[in-house]
């Protein structure tokens, strides 16, 4: 029986057809898996402190090479959609920022950061994307109480954390538009002070341009995943240091932490423990401005508390943030509950090394590394 020439013209039309769209699928498959970089410009919302209003502007960029983890990802990274490892460097001229208490110009200068970022898609259309990508790293800025007597910057070098909300559409086969708003935030864990932390809300809009080569982040090729255990307990001990207010001198301190954690998956647990704290210097009012530690001041060697919060496991490394009471704590300014983000990575399965920071209220007491031990 032979075939009507219609229908051999609509057949041939019809495999054509899926021939270009299998073509489309791998070839966007293949932009997916491909490593890209970004440039975007900088004009901030806003900079300010915990405790002091600034005004003005600061204006600034980023470079951003995302390194994507969909060509072999772990299931840790399936789970929470993660699109890509990022490394973003970023800039920002704060020279015309002026601080209402102190309106002297040039209190701060240039800032510098380079940070490391995971890169989640929250919400895909078409091709459009949504994407959020916390990050933390090291950061650089200009003027300090040290060179000019700004009283918010107590170092040249600190801690960076930073957190963007982005969109990113595409505009041509290789090249994508982005859009976003995040916060970028500078402050030194209290190892020198004065250190009133600064915080930079920015909107930025910029290109991202696909590489030719494919993922430098093979994920497959990493480490086997840990084991992980539904119940656990938790031994850690940290060392840290708190600076003298207006001085390179500082004050030590170590921590203790003794818990118990839970595991509802491989991504999401929680843990609850007791936090002690030895003062190597504690707070004499005869001695005020070598041992006053403001919210951190102690009558007492020892600080005892409770705390509960959630920890974000990603393969070996975990994120965590606990809210505690204290149970005993002679403190000058009476408080009476703190709360301790951390980061953590499993070298063993049994051990860990660890970086923690206790906070009181909006003010860093001190960061403490150490190690965390897993029976």
């Amino acid at each position: 029986m032979s075939i009507p020439k219609p229908v051999k013209s609509y057949s041939l039309i019809f495999f054509l057809n899926l021939i270009f769209a299998a073509a489309n699928l791998h070839a966007q498959e293949m932009q997916d898996t491909r490593n890209s970089i970004e440039f975007a410009p900088q004009v901030s919302l806003g900079v300010f402190t915990a405790q002091n209003k600034l005004s003005s502007v600061a204006y600034g960029g980023e470079l951003i090479y995302h390194m994507s983890t969909t060509a072999n990802p772990r299931p840790w990274m399936k789970m929470l959609n993660l699109k890509s490892l990022d490394l973003v460097f970023n800039y920002k001229n704060m020279s015309d920022i002026v601080m209402e208490s102190d309106p002297r110009p040039d209190r701060f200068g240039d800032s510098y950061a380079l940070i490391a970022a995971l890169n989640f898609s929250l919400l895909k259309c078409k091709n459009t994307e949504l994407f959020v990508t916390p990050g933390l790293g090291m950061g650089y800025l200009g003027e300090t109480w040290f060179t000019n007597e700004n009283v918010l910057v107590g170092s040249h070098l600190n801690f960076s954390s930073r957190i963007a909300l982005k969109l990113a559409t595409k505009i041509g086969p290789s090249t994508r538009l982005s859009a976003g708003l995040d916060i970028l935030h500078f402050s030194n864990g209290g190892t020198r002070v004065p250190n009133n932390g600064m915080n930079i809300s920015s909107v930025s809009l910029g290109l991202i341009q696909s590489l030719k080569t494919k993922s430098a982040a093979d994920t497959s090729s990493w480490r086997k995943p840990m084991d992980y255990k539904k119940h656990s307990i938790d031994i850690g001990v940290n060392i840290g240091r708190r600076g003298v207010y207006r001085s390179k001198d500082g004050l030590y301190k170590t921590g203790l932490y003794a818990g118990y954690n839970y595991r509802l998956n491989r991504v999401l647990g929680f843990g609850a423990g007791l936090d002690a704290v030895y003062y190597h210097t504690i707070y004499d009012p005869l001695r005020n401005t070598e041992t006053y530690q403001s919210k951190a001041s102690s009558f007492d060697r020892w600080r005892v508390g409770l705390a509960i919060g959630p920890d974000l496991w990603m393969g070996r490394m975990a994120m965590s943030v606990k809210y505690g009471y204290y149970l005993h704590y002679n403190s000058l300014m009476n408080i009476k509950t703190y709360w301790t983000p951390g980061l953590k990575y499993n070298v063993l399965d049994w051990a860990a090394v660890q970086a923690k920071i206790y906070i009181h209220e909006t003010e860093a007491d001190f960061v403490g590394f150490g190690f965390i031990f897993t029976p």
